[in-house]
């Protein structure tokens, strides 16, 4: 797995691309929200639209990125979310915990709104 951080937006964005499925991806993606957190960025936006896959390593690694931006007073959320990752969050219930945008623009919209 990938993982590309962009701020052009005003945003904090995390595009992940790949199989997310292993506990070393699940490290790159702590470490990265962590160095975010350490900057002060509390809002972010993790783009799912090129992962294909996705398992508990995957989804604890969003649940911790969660935690620790709430935690923080910032907030999380997903964008590009596939009908398999789709599934799976609702079959975990982790669809009633994270805030699920269809865009990153629609993503941002929502933040600067509250």
């Amino acid at each position: 797995m990938q993982i590309k951080v962009n701020h052009d937006s005003g945003f904090n964005l995390i595009s992940l691309e790949g199989d997310f499925l292993t506990e070393g991806e699940q490290n790159k993606l702590r470490d990265q929200v962590r160095m975010l957190l350490d900057q002060g960025k509390v809002n972010l936006i993790i783009d799912l639209t090129s992962v294909k896959h996705i398992n508990s390593c995957g989804l604890g690694a969003l649940v911790c990125a969660f935690t620790s931006l709430r935690r923080s007073g910032g907030d999380l959320r997903l964008v590009g979310v596939n009908s398999t990752v789709a599934d799976l969050l609702k079959i975990t219930q982790l669809s009633l915990v994270f805030k699920i945008s269809p865009t990153i623009d629609k993503a941002i919209s929502e933040f600067r709104n509250g």
